[in-house]
């Protein structure tokens, strides 16, 4: 959720950071002290969300650089093509999923301007029964693949 909500305040993706926080490395270069490591990455995400709640875009968008480039190392960085799923037949599948998506959001959208409540919620339980979780944010809403 951090790295999608900085991505979208930031309006672009942000580079992983040239080198990893020092407490990063040292914890890593200690026998591989993942756990340590683990503990870093996600002292940097409360920090950078503390940020995103003092609208500090500028320390959120650092934060980000940071963890990105802690989680590179790890190999789980979600920004990272490998796990965005950009394979040529998987990449063309995501654009036609987020396309439906988006029309079904726009529904529910329309039912909420007209105070429609019943509507919006069915619509929104629908897409969770899919799989797809639902966030509301000031810039529209935005979907996930969740637990079904």
């Amino acid at each position: 959720g951090f790295v999608q909500r900085v991505t979208e305040l930031a309006g672009h993706a942000v580079e992983p950071a040239a080198e990893v926080p020092p407490a990063f490395a040292e914890a890593m270069d200690d026998d591989l002290g993942v756990p340590q490591a683990l503990a870093i990455v996600h002292t940097t995400v409360r920090q950078g969300n503390s940020a995103l709640a003092a609208d500090d875009k500028d320390a959120a968008v650092a934060r980000l650089a940071e963890v990105r480039a802690m989680l590179g190392v790890l190999g789980l960085d979600p920004l990272d093509a490998h796990w965005a799923g950009e394979q040529e037949q998987g990449e063309d599948l995501r654009h036609v999923v987020d396309s439906l998506v988006r029309l079904v959001l726009d529904q529910r959208e329309g039912a909420r301007a007209r105070k429609d409540w019943a509507t919006a919620d069915a619509i929104r339980d629908q897409l969770g029964q899919s799989g797809l979780v639902i966030e509301d944010s000031p810039q529209g809403p935005r979907w996930t693949l969740g637990p079904r």
